[in-house]
């Protein structure tokens, strides 16, 4: 090999070397674009799952707290008995005492009629 060629098969060499790094660059920056665009959808769908997931949990735990709440109330109110109800006075016992027992019981006694 003379020094020609070795010359000619250097700068052959250069240019296919500098185009082939010129289209790799493209190509990597263009899949460099993509991925960073699929990762920001990823990204934002993530976030969006996230937020519900979130809202579900403060939902469900919010009803467990209500439910919750209302069943001990309905079991104290209604399970326990009370201490301290007042208890209604029983009716009063009325003797009726016909009225000629009162007159006789008056000419027996004299002293007890006054």
């Amino acid at each position: 090999m003379t020094t020609s060629d070795k010359e000619y098969f250097d700068a052959r060499f250069n240019g296919l070397d500098n185009k082939v790094d010129s289209t790799v660059g493209e190509s990597r920056m263009a899949l460099e674009a993509k991925i960073d665009s699929r990762f920001n959808e990823l990204r934002a769908e993530l976030h969006k799952t996230t937020a519900g997931t979130v809202k579900w949990c403060a939902g469900i735990v919010a009803t467990a707290l209500l439910l919750y709440t209302t069943l001990v109330a309905f079991l104290m109110n209604n399970a326990v008995p009370r201490a301290n109800q007042a208890t209604a006075a029983p009716a009063p016992t009325v003797i009726v005492v016909p009225q000629a027992s009162l007159t006789q019981h008056a000419h027996e006694h004299p002293a007890a009629a006054q």
